[in-house]
């Protein structure tokens, strides 16, 4: 009797709303672990990634805090903070240190201010859980403290200073590309861009492709980060190595 009386009531509750209750959309606190595209620019000239793992990775963004939403159509915004960009110049250039190539880090790599700023993320479509299919966009900016260092990522200062990167509209999907760098860890983990155990409605975010400008000319391209070559290689290797020793037991067999 009492199945039947609670059945009742959610047939009634289905009829009263015309649909059933549901949990707002959280996407969760995590790390985006980017790499650098051709097209990235400093000072009018071409820079590239130096990575630094994993995979390729040679910048790191931080979503210090979940973003709420109220369902499609809604928005949410969250404090970030980048916390790793490696940059060097693709070609020899003079910065103020004599021609040779040049590179950027951020002031906090050695306790200086952190490059902080802000993301809000858009909900445009209910996550379909397929990759490909991006679920909304997001714009977001940095002040980026950063210095400019001669010969290596550890090498002599020759200039420090900030600068604002900012993006409109890129666009992030709750579901990895094939080939996109994991790393996974459960709901809470700041360094986790995969997240185990999430519950209905929680959503991890990965961007689709960034493209952050400054007004006076500097512009950082990224996409999201892959395994290093070298990796995929020994994975390969040794699905074949694999294969072999099955072959021969077969045959042996």
């Amino acid at each position: 009797m009492k199945r039947y009386l609670i059945s009742l009531a959610l047939c009634g509750s289905i009829a009263a709303t015309g649909s059933v209750a549901y949990a707002d959309p959280l996407v969760l606190l995590g790390s985006d672990y980017l790499e650098t595209k051709a097209g990235t620019t400093f000072a009018g000239a071409p820079f590239k990634g130096v990575p630094i793992g994993p995979g390729s990775t040679d910048t790191i963004v931080e979503r210090l805090q979940n973003a709420t939403l109220s369902g499609v159509g809604s928005s949410a915004t969250v404090p970030i903070e980048l916390v790793s960009l490696n940059l060097v110049s693709a070609v020899p250039i003079n910065l103020g240190a004599g021609l040779g190539l040049y590179y950027i880090t951020l002031q906090s790599m050695r306790g200086g201010p952190a490059s902080t700023g802000e993301m809000t993320i858009n909900y445009n479509t209910a996550d379909d859980g397929v990759a490909g299919t991006p679920e909304g966009t997001f714009s977001s900016f940095f002040d980026v403290f950063f210095d400019v260092r001669f010969g290596a990522l550890n090498g002599p200062i020759v200039q420090s200073d900030v600068l604002v990167l900012s993006n409109a509209s890129a666009l992030w999907d709750a579901d990895p590309s094939p080939g996109t760098v994991l790393v996974t860890g459960s709901v809470g983990s700041q360094a986790a861009n995969l997240h185990t155990g999430k519950a209905l409605g929680q959503l991890d975010f990965f961007p689709v492709h960034i493209e952050e400008q400054h007004p006076g000319g500097a512009l950082h391209i990224v996409d999201p980060a892959v395994p290093e070559p070298g990796s995929l290689l020994l994975v390969g290797l040794g699905l074949g190595l694999a294969g072999l020793r099955l072959s021969r037991r077969i045959r042996a067999g």
